[in-house]
Parts: C-alpha cells; structure tokens; sequence
C-alpha cells in the first residue's frame, strides 16, 4: 500500500510540473537530439537554445564533453520550457534570394531561447542550465534580453571554477590577464560578434572610459605596449544597468564576453552589466 501511495505522489509532483518561479511557461516536449553542449531538439519540431548559458563550441577544447554532459541529462527525456527573455532567435541572412532562400530552407521550424526544466527518471524537475554551470559543463552567459537568473548562474560558476570542476579544470578557460587576452584574441582572429569567437573570464584595470553616444571603450592597463578594451555598444550599451562607465575609470574589474579583433584592436565586448564585476 505504501509503495502506491509513493507512485501516487510520484504522478502528482509530475503533474504539477517544475518550480520556474517568476519565468512564463512554455511548451512540453521530448528531447530526440543534442546538437552541441547548449542546444536542443524537440520531438515537436523545436530547437533550443539554452537561454543565459554558453558552451565550447566547434574544435574548442571540452566542446565534445559539454555535449555528452547535455545528452547525459536531458537526451529522451520530458522537458518544459520557461522564458525570462527574447523567446525566438532569427538567424540573420544577407539581403539576398539566394541566401535567404538557403537559410529559409535549412531552418527548423521555430528555434527557442529557454530556460529548460527536466523531469527526471524518479519524476523530479530540475533546472537544466543551473545543473550543467554546476558541473562545469558551460559557463554562465547572461545578455542584455536574457539575463532572469543570471546572479543565480554566475554565483553557481565561481563555485564551479574555484573547485576546478569541468572545462574550469582546463588551462585553456582560466581566468585571463590583459597579456594573455591579448593573444587569445589575436589568435582567434574573429570580430567578437561572431558565434565562434572564444567566450572568456579576463581580470583587468581600466585605465580610462571613452563614453559616447552609442558606445563605450573602457581601454585597459596592459604589461606591455599593447593595446586592449572592454566594449559594449547598440542595445548592450543603452540597456546598460551597471555602474556607470565613466566611474569604472582606475578599477580593477573581471569581465566575462567574447574576445575579438577590430581594426587590428584586441577587444571584449559585453553584452549585460552583469558580466562586469568590480574588485576589491
């Protein structure tokens, strides 16, 4: 009698469905494949993007083991979507026919940005992208239209880093000088917009803030005589909520963003005030 009643409120908690406190509720759905460590795909047709997470992409170094972590957890499972953000992402395409025409042909159905809760074998809900930031599957990335939970991942990624556990155990994800950003960037070789372009954690001081309308470059102290800055412009800058730039001028800030190249500068550029921290 016992081992019903625990069935029984086994079948209820799952009924009830998972705890996603303040997000929107979305669709219900199966996951049939795991394309890469932060991406989905639905037996309704769907594919998702896991919102305020990013995970080693192509050739980078721990890319193969994010997506078995993925797959370990989610693949043939019952998941629920949940949306604290932009719901929807539309590739973006040149202007013409042929690549549109190309682009439209290639596209899933719809392609989600959401928060992802997974019923477990034991009908337990669990929310995806805190569980793979805890293991040090991907790294926490908040952006200016998606950032709901972000204090709760970024805080579950220091943990993670400091214990070294995942892709944190890599030198090639440690935290980052100016030096060695510098080169990361150089390397890669890619404007930071880009999705290939290498996600990383960099500790700095800025030297000075150039703020204008649209745009800010926080330039930062380097060892040598190269140059560096931290960037953020369009929706990213006038959506900004942190500090304001011009104070950050003499402090010692950790950044998290995608390293690029512009006009032979080195750059990070940030797309939430989140992803700067001031230090003592």
């Amino acid at each position: 009698m016992r081992r019903w009643a625990l069935i029984a409120v086994l079948v209820v908690l799952a009924a009830c469905g998972p705890d996603i406190g303040k997000l929107e509720k979305g669709e219900r759905a199966h996951v049939i494949r795991v394309t890469s460590g932060d991406t989905l795909e639905l037996d309704n047709g769907m594919r998702v993007f896991l919102a305020e997470v990013d995970a080693p992409y192509g050739q980078e170094p721990y890319a193969d083991t994010a997506r078995a972590e993925l797959e370990s957890l989610a693949l043939h499972r019952q998941v629920e979507l949940a949306y604290g953000g932009t719901r929807r992402w539309t590739p973006r395409v040149r202007n013409d026919a042929t690549t549109t025409a190309t682009a439209t042909a290639q596209a899933p159905a719809e392609t989600a940005i959401a928060d992802v809760f997974v019923e477990s074998e034991g009908g337990r809900w669990f929310w995806l992208q805190r569980e793979l930031v805890t293991h040090g599957a991907v790294m926490a990335r908040p952006r200016h239209d998606n950032h709901a939970r972000a204090a709760e991942l970024l805080a579950a990624e220091a943990e993670a880093r400091a214990a070294k556990r995942g892709l944190w155990g890599l030198r090639d994800y440690r935290v980052l000088t100016v030096s060695e950003a510098v080169e990361a960037a150089r390397t890669a070789n890619v404007n930071c917009l880009r999705r290939d372009a290498p996600y990383r954690v960099v500790d700095a001081r800025v030297a000075n803030a150039e703020v204008l309308d649209r745009r800010v470059s926080l330039d930062v102290e380097t060892e040598d005589a190269a140059s560096f800055a931290i960037v953020a412009f369009g929706d990213s800058f006038a959506q900004w909520s942190g500090a304001p730039f011009a104070s950050l001028a003499g402090k010692r800030v950790r950044v998290h963003g995608p390293l690029g190249v512009f006009r032979d500068h080195p750059q990070l550029c940030l797309d939430d005030a989140s992803q700067l921290e001031v230090l003592n």
